[in-house]
C-alpha cells in the first residue's frame, strides 16, 4: 500500500513539473480574462470639453468642476466618469482646458435619464456665464 501511495505522489509531482516547466511556459489567458474579452460590450461615451471665459476665476472653475464630478453620485446611469486637464503639446486645443468622459450603457440612459435629470440641468444652468465654448462628442465603443 505504501508503494502505491509513493508512486501516486511521484506521478502527481512529475505531472506538476511537466506542466509548470514544460510547454506551459506559453502564457495562456485565464478563464476570467477570456470571459472578459468575450463579454466586452459596446458602451456609449459622452465626451464634454470646456473652454472657460477669460474672466472666470479659478475658484469658479473649481466649483463647476466639483459639480460635474458629483453628477455620478446623483445619476446612477452614469456607468463611469473620468476627467482631466488638457496636456497636449500640440497647439490644436483652441484653449479648451477641461475634458470629461461619461459612459452610458444606452442612448436611453443618456437621453431620457441623464440629460433631463434635475442635477444635470442645474449643472448646465450654472455653466452659462462661465463657459465660452463647449465641445461634445458621443460615440459607441468598438470592442473589437
Amino acid at each position: 500500500m505504501r508503494t502505491i501511495t509513493t508512486a501516486m505522489i511521484a506521478l502527481v509531482l512529475a505531472s506538476f513539473l511537466l506542466t509548470s516547466c514544460g510547454e506551459s511556459n506559453k502564457k495562456e489567458p485565464k478563464v476570467e480574462e477570456m470571459d472578459m474579452v468575450q463579454k466586452k460590450e459596446k458602451l456609449l461615451r459622452h465626451v464634454v470639453i470646456f473652454k472657460f471665459n477669460d474672466d472666470t476665476s479659478e475658484e469658479q472653475v473649481e466649483k463647476l468642476n466639483r459639480s460635474f464630478i458629483e453628477l455620478p453620485t446623483h445619476i446612477p446611469e452614469i456607468q463611469d466618469f473620468e476627467w482631466g486637464l488638457n496636456d497636449s503639446p500640440e497647439d490644436f486645443h483652441q484653449n479648451f482646458t477641461h475634458c470629461y468622459m461619461l459612459t452610458f450603457k444606452s442612448e436611453e440612459d443618456r437621453d431620457s435619464i441623464y440629460s433631463p435629470h434635475p442635477k444635470h440641468q442645474e449643472f448646465v444652468a450654472s455653466l452659462g456665464p462661465h463657459v465660452e465654448k463647449v465641445f461634445v462628442v458621443d460615440y459607441w465603443t468598438n470592442p473589437e
